[in-house]
């Protein structure tokens, strides 16, 4: 008997052809590996909390976004700086008389020029500028307050109470503003930096008022507050927790709203003779001095009314984009 045929292996994948395949192998490895760690990455990254928002944050960068803004702070904070700074380092007296230099033109040695008395203007246009600054902004501070307690009030109560002081404050709208100012300042009899700042209050706090009071009403129909109530929350806290804290973006936006009309209802004031009294001054004091000598000498009346409409331009550029920032719905799109 012949011996049965004994089967010979078939030569695997290895022994044909190692020199082929192993690289195949090791790329799919590679492969393999990578996408194990992308997932792992990808699964820690979708882990991870984000980033907390913060409401002021995401403001200042639309804020920043804007431009015509932004040049306008600088501009506002340069005109601020100026006011501050000059008198610090200036060597001129602004208050020393020196008629042998009256009228003189602007020059290197005052680049702003002198007065009829001989006092350098630029020393006195950046201490008119401390003066109009500062009734200007304690003036909007005061008509703030008045504004924000008393809209607050009205809206916040509603009813009755609501409707009386909104009649009041129409009764009061049919007062002219200067002429309102004027019999103020007569009141008193005087005119320091004090009875200025009261007078331009009690002028101008009505629609600081009409605007707290509509959106006091409109945050009142949030369900936060409901829920506030519903929890146990009392008058005072839902009011001051929910309602003036929402309030504060446009309270800041109405500040530079307010602030240039201020200023400008004291040049107003001053250049009517009824402003800060002499030797001090303010932009308005200034104008006024240089209206009555403009023939001959107009830069006197230029300086005062340029960094009047520097104020009021910045200030209105600020308060676009303030309001842009802090309330994105009302950019157009």
């Amino acid at each position: 008997m012949s011996e049965p045929d004994v089967a010979t292996p078939k030569p695997t994948t290895e022994s044909r052809g190692p020199s082929i395949d192993r690289p195949l192998l090791r790329r799919r490895q590679e492969f393999e590996e990578a996408l194990s760690r992308n997932a792992g990455a990808r699964g820690a990254e979708a882990g991870a909390s984000l980033p907390r928002a913060s409401l002021w944050g995401d403001a200042f960068h639309r804020f920043m976004k804007n431009k015509a803004s932004v040049v306008a702070a600088i501009a506002f904070l340069a005109l601020l700086a100026f006011v501050i700074i000059v008198p610090i380092v200036s060597n001129e007296d602004p208050y020393a008389l020196d008629f042998s230099q009256a009228y003189l033109s602007p020059s290197w040695e005052h680049p702003f020029g002198t007065d009829q008395f001989g006092r350098d203007l630029l020393v006195r246009t950046a201490l008119g500028g401390r003066v109009s600054f500062g009734i200007g902004f304690a003036a909007t501070f005061m008509i703030m307050l008045v504004g924000i307690v008393y809209g607050a009030t009205a809206g916040f109560f509603g009813g009755h109470v609501d409707n009386t002081l909104m009649r009041f404050l129409d009764a009061l709208y049919g007062l002219p503003y200067l002429p309102f100012a004027i019999l103020v300042l007569a009141i008193f009899g005087t005119v320091n930096f004090w009875t200025m700042v009261v007078a331009l209050t009690i002028a101008s706090w009505f629609t600081a008022a009409r605007v707290v009071r509509g959106q006091i009403i409109t945050l009142k129909q949030n369900d936060y507050v409901r829920a506030a109530y519903a929890v146990g929350a009392r008058g005072p806290r839902v009011l001051y927790r929910h309602l003036l804290i929402n309030t504060l973006g446009l309270i800041i936006v109405f500040v530079f709203l307010e602030l240039p009309g201020v200023i400008l209802g004291e040049a107003f004031l001053s250049f009517l003779g009824l402003g800060i009294n002499p030797p001090k001054a303010s932009w308005g004091t200034l104008a006024q001095d240089g209206y009555t000598a403009y023939a001959t000498h107009p830069y006197i009346i230029v300086i005062p009314s340029v960094c009047i409409a520097w104020l009021i331009l910045s200030a209105f550029f600020i308060a676009d984009g303030l309001r842009d920032a802090l309330d994105p719905r009302t950019k157009e799109t």
